[in-house]
């Protein structure tokens, strides 16, 4: 026969204590990275409304490039820790920008690569 082991009401107190700071830290880290990936969707969306701001400015007629307009914004909207790459694109009546930028975030995700490419139509005087 087995002995019979009752369980006293501090062993499963701790128990509980422990379990508690388990899921505390869990939904913790789950809400960190939730948001993170808010910020870094709302950061795309920003790097995405500058390449299209300076594309649009590169395609009017005469106009020069506008990388440096572009990464003034840039540097305005994003987080100063971001690593951010643009390369400027022609073929043939086209002309854009393409953003390769790293974000950083918090939580279970470390770093986010972003690469946003926008092509505008170049307009001519005739």
């Amino acid at each position: 026969m087995r002995p019979w082991i009752a369980l006293s009401p501090s062993s499963s107190r701790g128990n509980a204590v422990v379990g508690a700071v388990i899921n505390i830290t869990l939904a913790t880290l789950i809400t960190l990275s939730v948001l993170a990936l808010a910020l870094s969707a709302y950061n795309t969306l920003l790097i995405r409304d500058a390449a299209v701001n300076a594309a649009s400015r590169l395609a009017l007629p005469e106009s020069t490039s506008q990388q440096p307009y572009l990464q003034r914004l840039l540097d305005d909207s994003l987080p100063e820790l971001a690593g951010i790459q643009i390369t400027e694109l022609e073929s043939g009546n086209l002309v854009g920008y393409r953003i390769v930028s790293e974000l950083p975030l918090f939580g279970f995700l470390n770093l986010l690569n972003s690469d946003a490419e926008v092509l505008v139509a170049k307009e001519t005087i005739r």
